[in-house]
């Protein structure tokens, strides 16, 4: 930018303004402007074209090399320094911007010489110690910006500039550095019109493909999704283009029932061997049904603990990289809201990563009828329902088999008796209903109804216990507290050894509510049974034995 005297136009020399957004945050007429110098004796005064946005004063002895900035601070109604000097940062935002910093130098897998010799005066700059870097170390991308959303707009203005210029210092900005850089620039300067969020999940059992867009809600939203159906090709091809692949779950399972399920099993049987009937059964069932609301709360929130996907609004969620975290794996994701155009929020989303970044490469998935594709999303989605963690699993009651267990997670109750196995499908049953309550009235009228309905809650056991292979009449008394607070004892145990498994196994375990009652916490949906060897898994509603048992 040429500096020049206000009186006669002539230049008296050069300033360097080193970073555009401090312009940028000043005015938008400076970019590419002139500087008039005012000689006023031992002072002068740099003025921008448009005056009272900012000036610049140096004491002058002819041997100036830059300035110092003021701006008009409207409560003192007067001009104050806005300081360059970022030294006196707290330690979270000095390991904040290490942490950023770092994952830009390694996103694209190579350190370039330039890139160390600017991090060198980043760190002189923000005055980054080697305790900062030690720390950086324990911060996710989403904590480190986080942390640094907190920071005035002015900071948070320099921080882009520097940050652009930390992935353009080896003079070339690769797509995982232009990724980085879109989340940076939607979560810190740009206005989207809509929510922005970056998540950093553990990774380090499951990977998500780096080429993908896809659209998450915890809540089916009808119009967001009639768009998408209506705008589908066309979201598609934007983000091919892009060089991404653009995943739409209810398409995914339209795809997986254009395959016949005997087909998709013995397909599964022959990836996953060691994987049991029963469980493969259940899992083709998910895949043929995929919902994304489904996928986001049993498999996101539920399964890989990301506890934001419970409650997500529409939005298109975009994986823009990996960090080790404390020896662990952990990628990013930009979240971006979806308030009521979704085609128009993906153009915007590629427009701005095009300002970095200009793909060569086309993606296609060779989606056909009958073919089962195993790479990408599709392997991904096999993965993480294979994945046995947090599972959300029913219950199935297998009198058959005198066995209780657990499809989805591919478990089973172990090291219980028959009677203990009898008692948890009582309670299973009852709980469809409220649950049992053993506490025993005062007054005679109650206790007559009391003791009514013990004998028929005593009924029901041996009936169910007779089911499991015993004999009824040698079923132990579970009205006794001593003989049932044993058992209860057990199962809880027991089903407690499977928490690392099961989400929540403590949903699963005979508990006392806050009325009385003794039940199981679970949907009554997830309530099942074996029905024949070869009829699978039905609800318990859906049983007429079942329900006949409970009608006692």
């Amino acid at each position: 930018m040429s500096v020049k005297n206000k009186a006669t136009g002539t230049p008296l020399g050069m300033y360097h303004i080193y970073s555009p957004y401090w312009l940028i945050a000043f005015s938008n007429e400076l970019i590419g402007g002139t500087i008039y110098l005012h000689r006023r004796g031992a002072s002068s005064v740099v003025r921008f074209d448009r005056q009272g946005n900012a000036k610049a004063l140096i004491a002058w002895n002819g041997q100036q090399t830059g300035s110092a900035l003021f701006v008009y601070n409207d409560n003192l109604a007067g001009w104050e320094p806005l300081s360059l000097n970022r030294k006196s940062m707290r330690q979270s935002e000095r390991a904040s911007i290490m942490r950023i910093v770092s994952d830009l130098i390694e996103a694209d897998g190579i350190i370039d010489a330039r890139e160390i010799i600017f991090l060198d005066s980043l760190r002189e700059k923000y005055g980054i110690k080697k305790e900062d870097e030690v720390a950086a170390a324990s911060y996710t991308f989403a904590a480190a910006l986080n942390e640094l959303l907190l920071a005035d707009d002015s900071l948070k203005h320099d921080l882009i500039g520097d940050f652009n210029q930390t992935a353009m210092s080896d003079n070339y900005c690769a797509r995982e550095e232009a990724l980085l850089i879109l989340a940076l620039r939607c979560c810190m300067t740009i206005n989207m019109g809509s929510s922005v969020t970056v998540l950093s999940i553990d990774t380090s059992e499951i990977k998500f493909e780096d080429t993908q867009i896809l659209y998450v809600e915890s809540e089916f939203d009808k119009k967001i999704n009639e768009q998408i159906q209506n705008s589908y090709r066309e979201i598609c091809s934007e983000i091919r283009l892009a060089g991404f692949d653009f995943v739409y779950l209810p398409k995914i399972a339209e795809h997986y029932q254009s395959i016949s399920e005997t087909d998709l099993y013995q397909i599964a049987d022959f990836l996953y061997p060691k994987v049991s009937y029963e469980r493969l059964q259940v899992i083709i069932k998910q895949l043929r049904s995929l919902s994304t609301e489904r996928f986001c709360k049993d498999l996101l929130a539920a399964k890989l603990n990301v506890k934001e996907f419970g409650l997500v609004n529409p939005s298109f969620m975009i994986k823009i990289g990996e960090s080790f975290v404390n020896d662990r794996m952990v990628s990013n994701f930009l979240l971006v809201e979806i308030e009521d155009d979704a085609l128009g929020t993906i153009r915007k989303i590629l427009d701005l990563l095009a300002e970095n970044y200009h793909n060569l490469r086309l993606n296609y998935l060779q989606e056909e009828t009958g073919r089962f594709i195993f790479r990408g999303f599709y392997k991904q989605i096999f993965d993480i329902l294979m994945l046995r963690k947090g599972v959300k699993s029913s219950v199935v009651i297998d009198t058959l088999k005198e066995q209780i267990y657990f499809p989805e997670a591919d478990v089973k109750l172990e090291k219980i008796h028959r009677r203990e196995k009898a008692l948890y499908a009582l309670f299973l049953l009852e709980s469809m209903s409220g649950g049992i309550n053993f506490n025993k009235p005062v007054t005679a009228k109650q206790l007559e109804r009391y003791q009514k309905r013990m004998a028929a809650i005593m009924k029901k056991y041996q009936i169910i216990y007779k089911k499991f292979g015993g004999e009824a009449d040698k079923a132990p008394n579970i009205l006794d507290y001593a003989t049932r607070a044993p058992m209860i004892a057990l199962l809880k145990k027991q089903i407690l050894k499977l928490n690392d498994v099961l989400f929540h196994a403590e949903d699963y375990i005979i508990q006392r509510n806050m009325y009385g009652n003794y039940g199981v916490r679970i949907s009554a949906d997830l309530m099942t049974y074996q029905d024949g060897i070869d009829e699978g898994i039905k609800p318990l509603l859906d049983s007429d034995e079942w329900q006949k048992i409970s009608a006692l």
